[in-house]
């Protein structure tokens, strides 16, 4: 198959590629005008109680500022639930009793639910190729935690978007084969304190972020289908990078290879 042809053919899934490929660098451009954001409408709120205690600003000026402050908060809030990643109470510590132990519980839980799916859709997938880094920091363990949720849901859609395509035609190759399936090593950045200058915005005070890396071989289709379904609202997995590369022959499924990023908002102080 030829590159002009390939192209043709499969304009919408190479058009998600692209969408994907720039979410993350959108993502982090969004965070921070998010804070911000928040620092501008402190400053318009500051104003609003000086004018409150005298009259040296005009009362439009305070008006003005109000409707800002109110703009700046709708707009934080538009832009947390594209991004967020809300995750659920099943990943979370609070409660579960020894965390090693419920690492361990529910990450062993979720390979065998996800090798037990690929199996059932004659996927190919090893053991070995569902796999997160061995922790034991309490941090740590909340990072993977949420990197297994990650996982979990990722896998889900995958599997879905095979669903979905073999549904709309039974001979399609749908999802062949899962090559990678991994929660990323973040402990450095965990283990990172505030730093940076007086003032400055620390992220890490404001979200909680952590990767996936995977691969899999699938039809066109099925990757496509794959990328419409990371956008969620409140569920958004965040497509940081995504290389595509095209069969050396017609049949052959396309190489499929990336990392994408959850982003939970903790709550403000």
């Amino acid at each position: 198959m030829d590159v002009g042809s390939f192209v043709q053919e499969n304009k919408r899934w190479l058009i998600g590629c692209a969408i994907g490929g720039l979410a993350f660098l959108i993502a982090n451009i969004v965070i921070g005008s998010i804070y911000n954001a928040g620092a501008e409408q402190s400053t318009a709120a500051g104003l609003m109680r000086a004018a409150s205690k005298n009259d040296v600003y005009p009362k439009a000026a305070v008006e003005a500022a109000r409707e800002e402050a109110e703009l700046l908060q709708k707009e934080r809030e538009r832009l947390q639930a594209e991004l967020a990643f809300v995750p659920s109470a099943t990943y979370q510590l609070a409660g579960k009793g020894a965390a090693d132990e419920y690492m361990f519980q529910v990450g062993r839980t979720l390979k065998t639910k996800v090798l037990n799916l690929a199996g059932e859709r004659d996927v190919q997938l090893a053991e070995k190729d569902v796999s997160w880094p061995p922790v034991t920091g309490l941090d740590e363990i909340r990072g993977v935690l949420f990197g297994l949720e990650l996982l979990d849901e990722a896998s889900q859609r995958l599997f879905a978007a095979h669903d979905a395509v073999r549904s709309a035609n039974p001979d399609a190759m749908g999802l062949r084969a899962i090559l990678q399936l991994k929660t990323d090593d973040r402990r450095a950045q965990r283990g990172q304190g505030r730093g940076g200058r007086p003032g400055e915005v620390s992220l890490g005070d404001y979200v909680v972020q952590e990767r996936l890396l995977f691969q899999f071989q699938s039809d066109a289709a099925t990757l496509a289908a794959f990328l419409e379904a990371c956008r969620k609202p409140g569920r958004t997995l965040t497509i940081e990078t995504v290389t595509v590369t095209q069969p050396q022959r017609l049949g052959d499924p396309v190489q499929v290879k990336g990392s994408l990023q959850g982003i939970a908002f903790k709550e403000a102080k």
